[in-house]
Order: structure tokens, then C-alpha cells, then sequence
């Protein structure tokens, strides 16, 4: 639902994922109905919309996109629960900062970047990938972009990866784990599930990483991460 939002709004990728990390935050907090649960994700959306986006969509165009299955007052009503149970606490950085941070120390190429990009944006949809640290995702997204493409290495180009390398993101089997998780949702990109991102990073902007034939093996390319 995030990423087709975020796409049709026209919403930031900083929004996208302070939404997740928000509803996440919300589900531990509070109780909600199965029934809700699109309503809760809606809202996540504004509230991170209203702290990343210069522009915000209208409320009854948000009821809208939900088909109007709730209303304005719902929708609003939910707004105040939420903020109300997060204290008002919005602050978040997301693993993508990281990740871009990671890649410019690395001279990471952007083919690189942009399959580690889309390789993080499928952790959103990863309800493993929860308990793990953004800048642990990042490296792990980073990583794997690295192992998928085998682009031919530079010695400026390894001598800066090791730099960026150095920067703790946790034990090197956090680090396997995470890949797998992310190996193993690159290689169901025609679920339902991460459809929506699989054609997102498939278009010329994104360099069609989506369509890269090593992610469909990915899995068994991880050994040491390096």
C-alpha cells in the first residue's frame, strides 16, 4: 500500500520510510483491529507526509484512496491517537541516508546505488527486518547490490569500500542474515506483495535494477560479506 501511495502522491522516499518505521511504532503502542489496520496506515502516511512533504494532499482525497471505507473524522480521530501514543516523537533516520552515506564514502557506482536502494526499499515489506538497525540495513542492502552486480573493482574504488566497510553495522552473521532476507524478496518479485516496488525500480530513471537476472539467484551468491 506504502509504496503505491507514495507513488501516486508523488511523496518523498524520506516519507515512505518514516511512515513504515511509524506504523511499526504505532502497532506496538496500540491496540488495533484488523479492520483499522488500512486506516492506521493511511494515517502514518499523513503524519509522515506533514513532516517530510512541502505540499499535502487534501484529507477527503486521502478517504478517497481508501475508497472511502473510513471517513474524515475517522481519519483524523485515528491522527490524534497516534500522535498521542508516539508522544509526538517524529524523529527517525531513515537506512537510506545511511545508505547513500555508505555509498558516497565507497564510490559506490550508481547501478550500485540504485539496486542497493531498491534492495532497502524491500526491507519495508520484510516484517523480519524489523528488529534490525537502519544503518544494519543499509550495509546489508549496500552489500548484497555489491555481490549481485560484480562490477569490476578499482583500487581507489576497494580502498574506499573498505573505509565505509569499517563503519560497525553490526557481526558479520547480522549482516548475512539480513542479505538473505533481502535476496530471498528480490527473488519474489512478482508477489503481490513487492510488485508495486519491483516496478517502481524497473523504469530508465532507476536503471531497471528490478530486472537485473543475478538477483533471481542471488541467495546463492552469499558467502563472507566483504
Amino acid at each position: 500500500m506504502f509504496t503505491s501511495c507514495q507513488e501516486f502522491l508523488q511523496f518523498q522516499e524520506e516519507t515512505l520510510y518514516l511512515a513504515v518505521h511509524l506504523l511499526n511504532r504505532s502497532l506496538r503502542q496500540l491496540k488495533v483491529t484488523t479492520a483499522n489496520l488500512q486506516l492506521l496506515g493511511m494515517v502514518c502516511l499523513f503524519i509522515a507526509a506533514k513532516k517530510e512533504e512541502s505540499l499535502l494532499p487534501d484529507v477527503s482525497g486521502l478517504c478517497s484512496l481508501m475508497a472511502h471505507t473510513y471517513t474524515k473524522h475517522q481519519l483524523l480521530r485515528m491522527e490524534r491517537k497516534v500522535l498521542f501514543a508516539l508522544n509526538f516523537d517524529l524523529s527517525y533516520c531513515p537506512p537510506l541516508h545511511l545508505l547513500l552515506l555508505l555509498a558516497s564514502v565507497a564510490r559506490c557506482s550508481a547501478t550500485v546505488v540504485w539496486m542497493a536502494r531498491y534492495l532497502l526499499e524491500l526491507s519495508l515489506l520484510e516484517g523480519q527486518c524489523v528488529v534490525f538497525l537502519p544503518v544494519q540495513l543499509a550495509g546489508a542492502a549496500l552489500c548484497l547490490a555489491r555481490q549481485v552486480l560484480q562490477e569490476c573493482p578499482t583500487p581507489e574504488g576497494e580502498a574506499a569500500w573498505c573505509l565505509a566497510s569499517s563503519i560497525h553495522v553490526g557481526s558479520e552473521a547480522t549482516l548475512l542474515r539480513i542479505m538473505h532476507i533481502l535476496a530471498s524478496a528480490a527473488a519474489n518479485f512478482n508477489s503481490q506483495e513487492t510488485c508495486a516496488t519491483f516496478i517502481k525500480f524497473s523504469s530508465p530513471e532507476t536503471l531497471q535494477v528490478s530486472r537485473h537476472p543475478g538477483l533471481n539467484n542471488a541467495a546463492s551468491l552469499l558467502g563472507v560479506c566483504s
